[in-house]
């Protein structure tokens, strides 16, 4: 329990301070969003190499009393004008969904380095058309990271280890992926119930669950067919939306590679229910629902060894992953191995092997062993590999590259034609 505190206060609260070298990378802030302090503010403030120099926003009187309650030294009165300022490296962008093309390529263009929340864009056509881009392409091109965060930590590419660790344990066969939000965390007016600012569970919560399953198939087994999609809509949307009955707020949908694997993925921005079996269905069915972030794997039975008697010893993986989005608080990577010995169809024996494991620093195989503190955040391993991207640093080998961003939103975009939804609206529309 102290070790979570710990972790949880040095890695959100009040990291320790680092001294900043004279190279190190100096950072605008896009808008004065309510993630950056958690996504880049925090992590910033261990980092040797990272400085928080400047924000604009909208609302200037706004970004003053941002940069006063973050120790921001310079306040633009424009997004532009910050672009234009030669003393700044890099840009974080955590606007609403719909500008992030925009202003992706604004900063690209200004010759910064970019940080983007996910989703990268409000659909796959902006998708490609950014990461495509020949000023990205060119020699000596600025940096451009999707910010799927949770990759980077040791816990998440441990389970990545785990079902996939060598041909022996069998295919990946199955895979579930749960993320949700209980009920009244979003306030009715919040911009993500906007269809035209690119909202919806499926870019939010539904963003993160896509990439894990990507991750989980691995890229060879892509494009993922689409086999179900159903969304939830909102019950009450507030007046004057522009189109409510293109938000989803929830989505389920259940997809298959080309090797006939199937994942089923459920995002949920306002769960209820879930209570049973603690307390009747009846009373509980629109309270807020808790639940942890989860990853479940099971791969395919795979023969070990045949014997000269004709006995057949396979073993049958699962595996799951809790909390992968916040796992410097907490985590658990549970590996569960059934072995089967049969003798034509009889079974004569089954047995378990079940462990637990944690990983918030790189484990002793890895190749950046010892790399890292336990109270580093997602957030500030991610930053720790951008930076090193900017520095042509070798780093951890963990990165979002532009071909997988733009299947992400190929998938994003695929998935909300299956349940009947329009695609997300942007600057660059394929419908």
């Amino acid at each position: 329990m102290l070790g979570t505190f710990h972790r949880l206060y040095a890695g959100f609260i009040k990291p320790p301070p680092a001294g900043k070298r004279d190279d190190a990378i100096r950072f605008g802030l896009l808008g004065a969003s309510s993630i950056a302090p958690i996504a880049l503010i925090a992590p910033a403030k261990s980092h040797s190499e990272v400085v928080i120099a400047a924000v604009a926003a909208r609302d200037r009187t706004r970004a003053e009393a941002y940069a006063k309650k973050h120790d921001i030294p310079i306040v633009h009165s424009t997004y532009e004008e910050l672009l234009q300022d030669p003393s700044i490296d890099a840009i974080y962008i955590a606007l609403p969904n719909n500008l992030h093309y925009e202003w992706a390529l604004r900063s690209i263009r200004a010759g910064k380095h970019v940080l983007l929340e996910k989703p990268s864009c409000s659909n796959a056509q902006e998708a490609r058309a950014l990461f495509t881009h020949p000023l990205l392409t060119a020699p000596g091109a600025p940096i451009l990271l999707e910010a799927f965060h949770y990759r980077f930590h040791p816990a998440w590419q441990t389970f990545m280890t785990r079902i996939h660790p060598d041909p022996a344990l069998g295919r990946v066969k199955s895979a579930f992926l749960q993320q949700y939000l209980p009920r009244g965390a979003i306030p009715d007016n919040d911009i993500r119930w906007r269809f035209d600012l690119a909202g919806g569970a499926m870019m939010d919560f539904g963003t993160y669950t896509m990439s894990c399953l990507r991750q989980i198939f691995t890229h060879n087994q892509e494009p993922l067919e689409v086999l179900e999609a159903k969304f939830r809509g909102l019950s009450t949307p507030p007046s004057g939306m522009p189109e409510p009955d293109q938000i989803d707020q929830a989505m389920t949908a259940t997809y298959r590679t080309a090797d006939g694997a199937t994942g089923t993925l459920v995002a949920d921005l306002a769960a209820s229910g879930g209570w049973w079996p603690l307390l009747p269905r009846s009373w509980t069915k629109n309270w807020p629902r808790l639940g942890w972030p989860k990853c479940e794997v099971e791969l395919e039975e795979h023969v070990l060894e045949t014997s000269e008697g004709g006995q057949v010893h396979s073993v049958q993986r699962k595996v799951v992953i809790w909390n992968h989005l916040a796992p410097s608080v907490y985590h658990r990577v549970d590996v569960q191995d059934t072995h089967t010995v049969r003798e034509g169809e009889k079974v004569l024996k089954t047995g378990k092997e079940s462990t637990q494991e944690k990983a918030y620093r790189w484990p002793a195989a890895h190749a950046q062993v010892g790399q890292g503190q336990e109270w580093w955040t997602t957030y500030r391993y991610q930053l720790e590999e951008f930076v090193n991207r900017v520095k042509n640093r070798e780093g951890s080998g963990v990165w979002v590259d532009a071909d997988d961003s733009i299947k992400q939103m190929e998938a994003v975009d695929a998935t909300y034609r299956k349940a009947g939804l329009k695609v997300r609206p942007g600057t660059v529309s394929d419908g």
